[in-house]
């Protein structure tokens, strides 16, 4: 028996199929944090930023998701004003979502 077959016996298993998925979706329901409310200044300052990006600019957001909260950097693939949304990349983030917003200079 070569060594590598050798400790594959010895490697853990999963006794409790499905366990370790468990735990996994019961500790990322307990890590949600409830959405913060915007003031009228930081909404103003987001319409602002808003205004001045277009396609292929590189941006810096934090947004919120499914009781999470994301820090996202990159280049603006798409801005839909009309169904009001920003893509970077593959991620489409509602301007709603939108937490905090700055244009980055590379």
């Amino acid at each position: 028996m070569n060594r590598v077959d050798r400790a594959k016996q010895f490697l853990p298993f999963d006794a409790l199929k499905g366990l370790h998925e468990e735990l996994e979706a019961r500790e990322e329901k307990m890590s949600r944090v409830p959405r913060h409310s915007l003031s009228e200044e930081r909404m103003e300052e987001l319409s602002t930023v808003l205004a001045h990006i277009y396609k292929g600019s590189q941006i810096q957001m934090t947004f919120y998701r499914a009781g999470h909260y994301y820090d996202l950097r990159g280049t603006v693939v798409n801005i839909n004003v009309i169904y009001r949304y920003i893509q970077i990349g593959e991620e489409k983030i509602h301007f709603d979502d939108i937490y905090s917003l700055s244009l980055v200079d590379d």
